[in-house]
């Protein structure tokens, strides 16, 4: 009979097969690497609002009657809203609130922007009780762009 060895007390062969295991999965793992990478820097960012501006940048409410409520009337704002090409965003719904500002009708605030990126409020009002420093902030909604909030228009009682 054939005396045969117990491979668990062969290590003779045990070393020769691991380096080429090894650099099989090196090379796999380098190659998958290499797709991943070659396919993500083939990807762009997708188009989305960028900026979003007023026109003016702060307003101001008096409180001429002495009652403690701070308010201001006829007021214009003007709102410019560009991509991340700094092109133009057309259509985009643009919703201001905050500060109690509304139409002359006591409406809530909303406008589309016109081909110039642009969309003007005209006649608002504003008003705020005891607050030294208040905020309007505009929401800019368009789809395929997704929503901007970054704009925050500082509303100071003097």
């Amino acid at each position: 009979m054939r005396a045969f060895r117990k491979i668990s007390k062969d290590k003779s062969a045990g070393i020769e097969g691991l380096p080429l295991q090894l650099m099989i999965m090196v090379v796999i793992a380098g190659v998958g690497t290499a797709i991943l990478m070659g396919w993500m820097g083939s990807l762009s960012a997708p188009n989305g609002i960028d900026a979003v501006y007023s026109n003016p940048t702060e307003i101001v409410l008096n409180d001429n009657d002495h009652d403690g409520v701070f308010t201001k009337t006829g007021i214009s704002i003007t709102i410019s809203v560009l991509d991340n090409n700094g092109d133009a965003v057309d259509g985009a719904t643009v919703v201001l609130d905050g500060a109690n500002i509304k139409t002359a009708n006591g409406r809530q605030v909303h406008g589309m922007t016109d081909a110039s990126g642009k969309v003007t409020f005209s006649g608002l009002s504003a008003s705020q009780t005891g607050k030294s420093v208040g905020f309007i902030t505009a929401t800019v909604t368009k789809s395929g762009l997704g929503t901007d909030t970054s704009l925050t228009i500082p509303v100071v009682s003097e």
